[in-house]
């Protein structure tokens, strides 16, 4: 019988972030805060006003020498303009795509990993259903179309969550 995926360890403290007024001003200051490394997971980016205020943050951490990675869903990612990929990777932040669509193989394009995870100095991490898209948030409005939750970490797990995130990123060499 198998064990749990993440050993229970004391000294972990977790917030619940109810819908995306709350949560993506939280994950846009913990961006604007790194100092190391900021690493992204997302299903769903689309354009519009909350992806360029994701995007903006994350150049200018780049922009301040944090090493940021991106990993995106090919499928769910479609609406993310060029323009919008071509802000982030002149500012340095390293961009891959996972479940590669292969429009040989349609079968295998109905197997999509939801995961939306962002880790930032290995030493926070929120986790949760939210995607990039003005439905879950539109900067400056105090409610969003969507109703969806996040949860904020601290402690020791984050470092689970990192490992995950650096075995999803190698798996997606280009």
């Amino acid at each position: 019988m198998a064990g749990p995926v993440f050993p229970w360890r004391s000294g972990n403290r977790f917030e619940l972030l109810i819908d995306g007024p709350t949560f993506f001003p939280c994950m846009l200051n913990a961006i604007k805060q790194a100092e190391q490394q900021v690493d992204l997971e997302l299903y769903l980016v689309e354009a519009g006003a909350c992806a360029d205020a994701m995007v903006q943050a994350l150049v200018e951490a780049a922009e301040r020498g944090v090493q940021v990675r991106c990993l995106f869903d090919d499928y769910g990612s479609l609406a993310f303009t060029l323009s919008l990929r071509q802000r982030l990777i002149d500012a340095g932040v390293e961009l891959r795509w996972y479940n590669r669509l292969r429009w040989h193989q349609w079968g295998r394009n109905v197997y999509r990993d939801h995961r939306k995870l962002l880790v930032v100095d290995q030493s926070w991490a929120v986790v949760g259903g939210t995607g990039v898209t003005d439905q879950f948030w539109v900067p400056g409005e105090g409610v969003s179309e969507w109703h969806e939750v996040m949860v904020q970490m601290q402690g020791p797990l984050v470092a689970d969550w990192q490992m995950l995130y650096d075995r999803q990123w190698r798996a997606n060499l280009r």
